[in-house]
């Protein structure tokens, strides 16, 4: 039983290694910040495709560089990035980052595509910013002005987890070992916005621990509560399965006792 319990856990933390970003476009794309920033129009135009060079206008630059700060950012962060290769042997890679500076925050998103074996070459790019109060006020975490529904996804993150961490270790007292397992499982996902209220179910999904929260890495990306059905726990319990097993006794077995017969 405990060679399961260590697979399973393998398998846990090796989804858990996210592969990184290839250093390589990073430096690309912080470079193309940086051109942006200085308005050098020369320099990203070389390293631009065909199609994106004739926008590289001054007016263009201009409104762009109203979002980027002067100076090296006091950190740089990757929140995102991703690659692909399409019809016809292109490849495309995106990255997407954060860029903090003490008077606000920099996301800068820089999309490369290459032909072959070529260059990686400057496809699109797109700049955002936002200050520190206001990227706080939209995805704090605050209990005022929230909904009966805000309520009960907090109550069921903290209540289901429990639940399910219970049953399991009652079913492993009782020596009832795939119910320990299947009722460390959550069936369907509600997932709840926080910050805005919206939410959405999916019918097809389990969880472990049957809920969890997250908040995205982007200074503007809400909290997220997420939720599951805590069926094979709650079985658990409705079918009695916590009472202690039926010893199988012996039956008795009876042998007929031979009368004696009487000879005329």
């Amino acid at each position: 039983m405990l060679r399961y319990l260590l697979f399973v856990l393998t398998l846990c933390l090796g989804a858990c290694a996210m592969p990184q970003a290839d250093p390589d476009r990073v430096g690309q794309a912080t470079q193309v910040y940086g051109w942006v920033r200085d308005g050098d129009i020369d320099s990203l135009a070389k390293q631009s495709t065909p199609s994106l060079r004739p926008q590289l206008t001054p007016d263009l630059m201009a409104g762009v560089r109203r979002y980027a700060s002067p100076g090296a950012p006091q950190l740089s962060k990757v929140l995102s990035w991703r690659s692909n290769t399409v019809a016809g042997g292109a490849s495309l890679y995106e990255v997407v980052q954060q860029l903090e500076y003490p008077e606000r925050t920099v996301i800068v998103q820089v999309l490369m595509v290459r032909e072959g074996n070529g260059p990686w070459l400057v496809d699109g790019f797109h700049l955002n910013a936002v200050s520190p109060t206001l990227a706080k006020a939209s995805t704090g975490f605050s209990l005022e002005g929230k909904s009966p529904l805000h309520y009960g996804a907090l109550i069921g993150v903290v209540l289901v987890p429990l639940l399910c961490l219970v049953t399991a270790g009652v079913a492993g007292w009782r020596r009832r070992w795939a119910w320990m397992i299947f009722s460390l499982f959550g069936f369907g996902q509600l997932a709840l916005n926080w910050n805005t209220g919206e939410w959405q179910f999916q019918t097809l999904y389990f969880a472990i621990l049957s809920a969890g929260f997250f908040k995205g890495v982007g200074p503007l990306d809400p909290w997220v509560l997420m939720l599951s059905l805590p069926i094979p726990a709650a079985l658990f319990w409705i079918l009695r399965r916590d009472r202690p097993k039926a010893k199988a006794g012996k039956k008795a077995l009876s042998t007929p006792i031979p009368h004696p017969v009487d000879e005329a």
